[in-house]
């Protein structure tokens, strides 16, 4: 893939990085109680932040949920809470290895609650601001790679100050981008990368591109990975969050053996037609049912559901784009046709509140979070101090072969007992030891592909030092005090209790014995039958033990399940209060 195509790929598309995210209610805190279990209470606002969760987070989902619907969630909830008071009851909470696994999880969390604080929420406001907007703009590209020569750092920022001149002397943009940008595609496109918002590039070019006025054009060039941009904003406007459309097709007439387009005339006459009709008043949606040539949305009345900027082929997104709701386009001509768009509905930009969760994901995929992450991370090392010891550093580097990844040495064969005590850095109350560095790169793979070489040697002390580091920032910062790590250690706490009783209570409890087996088989003898050769055969009872197995497993568990929670009801009684639960996802 050349260079220019890396920056497009990465203008609209992410590098998914997988963390952690938190759901803390839709609309605040409200203290609404749907049921009580025993002397607890699950509160409104826990019923929808849980509800949420399950579906994806989808607030126009929850929305329309039904009474029963959300009975049948809250009753899923309520079970829950009632395994979680009796493994307390029963001292589950003391055990050894539950203790343990809430060890683990405050080493491995109290880190990314941090990073979450100090990099995540304020970024994402300014992210918020800035997906407000949509903006279009050109660019001229030169070419420089990210470690450059001094020569050709030279002789890349000539050709820019050139760019420049010429700009500046009052040549039209685009002609200087199609004679000029190292953007192939700039010779077509005159440089025009079309809409984008916040979080879909590079963080210098973004920022660039947000701060100058409708018509400016920067008069540096911009810095990136893919090398020097000048850069002008053509328009910058409110953006919605989506729209809903529908549309009628009419395909070209192409060649049956060459698939070459024949006849565009023909089709164009017919999409006039249709036009011309709905002009007169008749109903779109009957219209795209009757002549529309695309399969996918003809049996629709032509709906192609909500879609957001960029998801449709440039022509038709620039048509649907400008329509107001209830509006139709003129005919639109694509590489898959004539078509006509009727815009129907408008998902207009959602408040913070209801965008955080979406706006956190999305912005820990992108690389502003990387840029602002090694930020503060570098901050931090040198608050406290970070400084690799040479000797230890040498020492660890001395037992591994460069020539191989850092991720395929066999380290624990390379260093012995006494070995994994050097320090190799330390830094104000902690120091990395060559024990730490090879526990690190068991949690993390992030620098097993790397060449064992002295610079990504000390990116991977960095890396496993900023663990400790983060942790011990965290501590000192008392993030465990904090609601959002409060709430989401109850909520492992739980998981893990909760497994505790089912193995316990329930699974241990279950045996399925070989008359289990042959009783289970003769009833359900149907599931094995299957023909081969035009002759009935049957699978024999061993061939299928083991899927026997599971099912009598899994019928067995709901059985004992069902019996333990409502022994648990009684202990603990339960009360559902419709009339709160009826106030859910409501603003």
């Amino acid at each position: 893939m050349t260079k220019n195509n890396k920056f497009y790929t990465y203008l609209f598309s992410f590098v998914i990085l997988t963390l952690i995210v938190i759901v803390l209610g839709c609309s605040g805190k409200k203290k609404d109680v749907v049921a009580e279990v025993g002397d607890e209470k699950i509160y409104l606002y826990e019923f929808e932040s849980s509800y949420l969760k399950s579906v994806g987070n989808n607030v126009d989902t929850a929305k329309k949920s039904t009474l029963q619907q959300r009975k049948d969630f809250l009753n899923l909830m309520i079970k829950l809470r009632l395994k979680v008071k009796d493994a307390k009851d029963k001292g589950y909470l003391n055990l050894a290895d539950v203790q343990e696994d809430l060890k683990s999880f405050k080493k491995s969390y109290l880190s990314t609650f941090l990073i979450d604080k100090e990099v995540v929420e304020p970024n994402i406001k300014d992210l918020y601001e800035k997906k407000k907007y949509e903006v279009r703009a050109s660019h001229i590209l030169v070419n420089l790679t990210a470690t450059p020569t001094p020569e050709d750092s030279v002789k890349a920022y000539q050709k820019a100050e050139e760019i420049e001149k010429r700009l500046k002397n009052g040549d039209d943009f685009s002609t200087v981008a199609m004679e000029m940008s190292d953007d192939q595609s700039a010779k077509n496109n005159g440089g025009d990368l079309y809409y984008f918002t916040g979080g879909m590039t590079v963080p210098e070019f973004e920022d660039a591109v947000y701060n100058l006025k409708v018509g400016d054009y920067t008069k540096k060039p911009v810095r990136t990975m893919f090398g020097l941009h000048i850069v002008k904003l053509t328009d910058k406007k409110k953006r919605c969050e989506s729209i809903r459309a529908s549309h009628i097709l009419i395909q070209d007439i192409k060649d049956s053996v060459t698939g070459k387009t024949t006849d565009t005339i023909t089709s164009y006459n017919k999409i006039k037609e249709v036009y011309d009709r709905i002009k007169k008043g008749e109903d779109f949606a009957q219209l795209a049912s009757e002549f529309s040539q695309d399969p996918g949305t003809k049996t629709k009345g032509g709906d192609l559901g909500f879609f957001d900027r960029r998801r449709m082929i440039q022509p038709f997104d620039s048509a649907a784009f400008s329509l107001k709701a209830g509006e139709v386009s003129g005919v639109v001509r694509t590489p898959y046709g004539w078509h006509i768009i009727k815009v129907t509905e408008i998902k207009e930009y959602q408040p913070y509140e209801k965008q955080h969760e979406t706006l956190k994901s999305e912005f820990k995929r992108s690389m502003q979070y990387r840029t602002a992450y090694d930020k503060y991370v570098g901050k931090c090392r040198k608050d406290y101090k970070f400084e690799i010891k040479q000797d230890g550093f040498r020492t660890f580097a001395s037992k591994l072969d460069s020539t191989q990844t850092i991720g395929s040495l066999k380290m624990d064969s390379l260093f012995t007992d006494q070995d994994k005590q050097i320090v190799v850095a330390e830094f104000k109350g902690g120091s990395v030891k060559i024990g730490d560095i090879m526990q690190f790169l068991i949690e993390s793979r992030e620098m097993s592909s790397n060449a064992a070489l002295n610079n990504a040697l000390v990116r991977l002390v960095e890396s496993a030092a900023d663990k400790q580091l983060l942790n011990l920032i965290a501590d000192k910062e008392k993030i465990e005090k904090e609601d959002e790590y409060v709430e989401l250690y109850k909520e492992y706490e739980a998981g893990l209790l909760r497994s505790k009783v089912d193995n316990e209570e329930i699974s241990s409890k279950i045996k399925i014995t070989d008359e289990d087996i042959d009783a289970y088989y003769s009833k359900n003898i149907q599931k094995y039958t299957f023909a081969e050769n035009n002759e009935q055969k049957v699978k024999t009872v061993e061939e299928v033990k083991g899927e026997i197995s599971q099912a009598l497993q899994t019928e067995k568990f709901t059985e004992l399940e069902n019996a333990y929670v409502e022994k648990l009801k009684q202990k603990y009684p339960v009360k559902i209060f419709d009339n709160a639960l009826e106030k859910a996802f409501k603003d």
